[in-house]
């Protein structure tokens, strides 16, 4: 019976296995964070996206002033986008007059707009909101560690119908 030594054919294969597994480790880590930091910037998008066109539809919808306007579509933004990395909220934790996302809106209303009568006036909304997205990885391609997303959704309607 023959024993076995160190340098035997099973002792060599383990070792080179455990070279292969250390050196493949990191590489399969940064796929894996890469993956769960890009579907994070991903759903990020998609949840901004969704609240600023409701924003715009909300306050198109209901506003009749630039003024009204911008408290609607604060209010929609800013409860929709609440479990948001980086959402601020306004003073006292009022979610409904958040910081973050930064937010400009832009309402008009016309009598004279196509398919628009004194009763019935044409009112537009437009919502661009802005916010800075941190990454759980700082990766080396993307200089700032993290991108600025920025959506921007217009809304018309004709009012009291």
């Amino acid at each position: 019976m023959k024993a076995v030594g160190f340098g035997s054919t099973r002792h060599r294969s383990r070792g080179q296995s455990l070279v292969e597994l250390s050196l493949l480790m990191p590489i399969l880590a940064a796929i894996l964070g890469g993956a769960i930091d890009f579907g994070r910037v991903y759903q990020a998008s998609i949840t901004l996206q969704s609240a600023t066109r409701n924003a715009a539809e909300a306050a198109a919808t209901d506003a009749t002033t630039q003024a009204e306007a911008e408290v609607i579509a604060r209010a929609v933004l800013c409860s929709e986008t609440q479990d948001l990395p980086g959402f601020v909220p306004g003073g006292g934790g009022d979610i409904a007059n958040c910081t973050v996302p930064a937010m400009t809106v832009t309402f008009t209303s016309s009598e004279s707009a196509p398919g628009a009568v004194a009763n019935y006036p044409v009112a537009t909304a437009t919502v661009a909101a802005s916010l800075e997205f941190d990454m759980l990885v700082a990766w080396p391609l993307l200089p700032s560690g993290g991108w600025t997303l920025t959506p921007s959704q217009s809304f018309s309607i004709v009012q009291n119908r």
